[in-house]
Parts: C-alpha cells; sequence; structure tokens
C-alpha cells in the first residue's frame, strides 16, 4: 500500500452511505445491464458494511458469486469519479464471477469473451478454460475487473492520487501487487 495514503473516516451510518452511494451503483449497473452481454449483473445488490473498510485503500468489494458488491460507508466521502469507477471496477468483478471462465485478458490487456460451456462442443477445452480462470493470480483477477469495465464502459480505468484509486480515464496503470 502506498505510504502516503492517510485513513479517511466518516460519520454516516452505513443506511445514511446507503442512501449516498445507491445511486452511483444503479447507474452503473445500469450501464453493464444496457451492454447486452453480461445483463445477469441486474440482480447484483449493493450492500454497506463498516467492515469493508479493513485498510485505508480498500473501499468495496464483491462477493464471489457476482450477486453482492459491499462497500464501506468512508466510500461516500471519496469524489463522485472515483465512486463511480469503483463500482465499475466491481461490478467487473461481479460479471467475472457470474460468467466464470468467460472472460479472458488478452495479450495486448483488454478482455476476449470466450464461448459460453453451452457454446463449446468440446467440454475438455472448457474445463481447461474453467481451470485457467479458477488459478489466475490476484493481479490478474484485478486487471481482468478493470478491462471488463473498459469493455463495458468505454472508458478505461487507471489509479489516482495517494492511495492509488480507480477513477476513469485518468491515473497510472494498475501497479502490480496493489492490493
Amino acid at each position: 500500500m502506498p505510504a502516503d495514503c492517510a485513513e479517511l473516516v466518516t460519520d454516516l451510518a452505513p443506511q445514511e452511505a446507503q442512501l449516498i452511494l445507491e445511486p452511483y451503483f444503479l447507474a452503473m449497473r445500469e450501464i453493464y445491464v444496457a451492454e447486452g452481454s453480461v445483463d445477469d449483473c441486474a440482480r447484483t445488490k449493493l450492500h454497506v458494511a463498516p467492515w469493508v473498510h479493513d485498510s485505508p485503500r480498500h473501499f468495496a468489494a464483491c462477493d464471489e458469486s457476482g450477486r453482492t458488491i459491499l462497500c464501506a460507508p468512508e466510500m461516500a466521502e471519496l469524489p463522485e469519479q472515483v465512486i463511480i469507477a469503483i463500482f465499475g471496477h466491481e461490478l467487473g468483478h461481479a460479471v467475472d464471477f457470474l460468467y466464470p471462465g468467460e472472460w479472458v485478458l488478452g495479450a495486448d490487456g483488454e478482455p476476449a469473451r470466450r464461448r459460453t460451456r453451452e457454446q463449446t462442443a468440446d467440454d475438455a477445452q472448457w474445463e481447461r478454460w474453467l481451470r485457467a480462470w479458477q488459478t489466475r493470480d490476484d493481479d490478474v483477477v484485478e486487471l481482468t475487473a478493470d478491462a471488463i469495465a473498459h469493455h463495458v464502459v468505454g472508458a478505461r480505468i487507471g489509479y489516482v492520487g495517494p492511495c492509488l484509486l480507480q477513477c476513469f480515464d485518468r491515473g497510472e496503470a494498475r501497479p502490480v501487487g496493489l492490493r
């Protein structure tokens, strides 16, 4: 974690933060649903929980089912463009989890979508793809979420500020090992 990343605090209760954050989440989720090929994320929900902010730069997460995005009340104190990009990134995780084995990073860092299991005639090929997806390292998982967000939104996620938080079309590429 960057050494100069300061702890952000809020006086907002989880319910108050939910009222502030949910419109951003719903708007970003609608962009994903409108994309057309990832509409399973229409059922992904937002839940605000204080325990999510377990480090100065950690404000949100997606559960491995892709059905719940969790965020900390402190996220409501972030700039709007960062909130939007964090939700874009977390919905990228949701899509990755909702469609296991279907999304892969190309050599150029762009996401490519493989055929679904139903579309793949070769079961052995599908099983190889799924095993490769299940054994990705953390950096590939994070880069895939960013790449899916770029694919859906049409804007790249960069990392800005002392805490290296997500932002669309600004900032640096995600550093290796950033958690």
